[in-house]
């Protein structure tokens, strides 16, 4: 896989998730990437990105939640959650791990719902890993 392909992967895999919640969403990407260890040679390439909005209602979080884990799980993705919640904050991190350090996470929360991610991890074309 190319670096232009696991950017293009990240960021359409991020949609995806997004389009399932939908209102207003703030998307920070990074196409730069940074560098990453590629199969122990250093010379790697990754990608991230995040979508972020408002809190979702409790029923609309469980939704969202639900059809995530089934969304990684259609990819063959391991899946993980957690429960992170505090006094003030009832937070569940829904985590999908892909294939060569491909990571989603989806945290759902009262405090506000964020998508975000790193893409795999792939060699550098320019070999400055």
């Amino acid at each position: 896989m190319t670096p232009e392909a696991a950017s293009s992967e990240l960021f359409g895999l991020l949609d995806e998730i997004q389009a399932m919640a939908p209102g207003d969403w703030t998307n920070k990407d990074v196409p730069a990437g940074g560098y990453c260890n590629f199969q122990g040679t250093g010379s790697g390439k990754e990608f991230g990105g995040s979508r972020t909005r408002g809190p979702l209602s409790v029923t609309d979080r469980e939704v969202l939640r639900q059809k995530v884990e089934e969304f990684y799980k259609s990819r063959g993705y391991d899946v993980k959650v957690f429960d992170q919640s505090t006094a003030t904050n009832k937070l569940i991190i829904t985590n999908g791990f892909g294939p060569d350090g491909l990571v989603l996470q989806v945290y759902t929360g009262d405090l506000g719902t964020t998508v975000t991610g790193n893409s795999r991890c792939v060699p550098d074309p320019q070999g400055k890993g």
